[in-house]
């Protein structure tokens, strides 16, 4: 491709040093990825700046380097230096115009909110197979399409690696691609030039401020989906939620879209009647435009319940009939760290969940609660360099809706795990006696799992679906899952039958 079509593509004030008929062969935004012919786009990063490596990006073949307009000038080594006013949305132009127009060819839906995400990926890829429909995701466990799995490192990528994903959905003729999307990944324009078939709002509630500034910023940046939507597309908008208000008039003002609404407390274009709640999944009674049926799902919890709806809502939106659906979210049994069932036929029930925000850790510890369980016994921690307000939150909630809970270690990342802690338990009433500190992760799984009889349920969060543990100079592998597995089976808790 000539660099000159890349060119063409790129918005607002744009100063090009150096030829622009020249060939270009791929773009990278990584030193080390930079093949001969290469566009090399240096971004500005929060620990690295990216013009630091373009010495390096010209001696392994680059032909163009893309930045921002501020360090115009100061490279003069004989390749074309384009400077742009936002290197970020000048990575999502060079990509759209590298790899085309994808998302006029494909169907793309967003999911966007606090909790509930990942769940509705799972249960909207569900739906869709449902009709046989070539469907793949992007999000927090992993990137899927096809036979391929690849593992997440952002739950929504970078521009570039965006488009490569979504150009190789295309070339294996998928016509969906449901994908999370971050509110940093708003902020950071890697969605910038996609335009969206369906936007689902799930909630907002306190989480990233260690990267937003305020409740209000975090809410800016998730409206930025809402002005997306193709024209004829649809928001489909939880109204339990307050902040609902706010991305109606966002879609009403600039998208012009279709709204659906879902609810189970007020009146909306998708509710849910009759909820039925156990451990062996819930049941409820669905009201839409499109008819009324009965729903079965084993998800546990009403919080799904509302993944359910936003499911529902949006695969109405794109045209899909209620018997399909209903086969879709009924095939979905679970799903990685998402309430998941643990164990090895021991006498108490162990879940593991990636409940890490005060909201989400409400909604798993209340949803276990309506099982009537024995006892509820919890394990969980805060990760290390992130939003520090919610850990004192979590610690109240924690000791006020399990009957026994060990405070541990979640991904420390370069803090101290018992300054965490300290954290963590500030936010503890000084009349409760119904924790204990652990700071071993595998220990405080140990405890936990020692200490639970039958009749009891014991939740592990924080982590779910990820296998690896993050320390300030490594990173070791821990899954959860196999931790609780190993445990019962060397303490003999698991029945014969299952040990065989």
């Amino acid at each position: 491709m000539k660099l000159k079509k890349i060119i063409d593509n790129l918005s607002g004030t744009v100063k090009v040093d150096g030829k622009t008929n020249l060939e270009i062969t791929g773009i990278a935004c990584d030193s080390k990825a930079v093949k001969p012919g290469y566009m090399f786009i240096a971004l500005k990063g929060s620990r690295v700046n990216g013009a630091d490596f373009i010495d390096e990006a010209i001696d392994r073949g680059a032909n163009a380097i893309l930045l921002d307009d501020d360090s115009a000038g100061i490279f003069k080594r004989g390749n074309t230096f384009i400077y742009v006013e936002d290197a970020k949305y000048g990575l999502a132009q060079a990509s759209q115009a590298y790899f085309g127009d994808i998302s006029s060819k494909m169907s793309l839906i967003g999911v966007t909110g606090t909790n509930g995400k990942t769940t509705i990926t799972y249960l909207m890829e569900s739906i869709l197979k449902s009709r046989n429909e070539g469907v793949g995701v992007i999000g927090t466990v992993n990137y899927r399409f096809g036979q391929r799995s690849i593992p997440s490192i952002n739950t929504t990528p970078g521009a570039l690696e965006l488009y490569s994903l979504l150009s190789n959905m295309q070339k294996e003729k998928l016509n969906y691609c449901i994908m999370e999307i971050s509110s940093h990944s708003l902020e950071q324009r890697r969605v910038e030039t996609l335009q969206f078939d369906v936007a689902i709002f799930t909630n907002l509630t306190r989480e990233h401020l260690d990267f937003h500034k305020n409740m209000d910023d975090y809410l800016n940046a998730k409206l930025k989906l809402f002005e997306k939507i193709k024209k004829g597309g649809f928001a489909i908008v939880n109204i339990d939620d307050p902040a609902s208000e706010k991305i109606i008039e966002k879609v009403k003002s600039e998208s012009k879209a279709a709204i659906i609404t879902y609810s189970i407390d007020r009146e909306a274009d998708i509710t849910a009647r009759d909820l039925r709640l156990s451990c062996n999944g819930l049941e409820f009674k669905l009201y839409s435009p499109k008819g009324t049926i009965e729903i079965k799902s084993n998800l546990i919890g009403r919080h799904n319940i509302y993944n359910i709806l936003a499911s529902i809502g949006a695969s109405l939106a794109i045209g899909m009939d209620l018997k399909d659906i209903k086969i879709g979210v009924e095939a979905l049994k679970s799903l990685p760290g998402r309430l998941e069932s643990v164990g090895c036929g021991q006498n108490f029930s162990v879940y593991v969940d990636y409940a890490h925000t005060e909201d989400g850790f409400t909604n798993v510890l209340e949803s276990l609660r309506e099982l009537k369980p024995r006892r509820l016994i919890s394990v969980f921690g805060c990760g290390g360099n992130r939003d520090r307000t919610k850990r004192p939150a979590m610690g109240k909630i924690s000791t006020e809706l399990s009957d026994i809970v060990f405070i541990t270690s979640d991904n420390p990342r370069t803090e101290e795990p018992i300054d965490i802690i300290n954290e963590i338990i500030k936010g503890i009433s000084p009349q409760k006696d119904n924790y204990a500190i652990e700071p071993d992760r595998f220990n405080a799984i140990k405890k936990a799992l020692v200490e639970a009889h039958e009749g009891d349920i014991v939740l592990i969060a924080g982590k779910g679906h990820e296998t690896y543990q993050i320390f300030k100079d490594t990173t070791i592998p821990f899954d959860d899952r196999e931790v609780v597995k190993r445990i019962l089976k060397e303490a003999g808790l698991c029945l014969q039958s299952e040990m065989s």
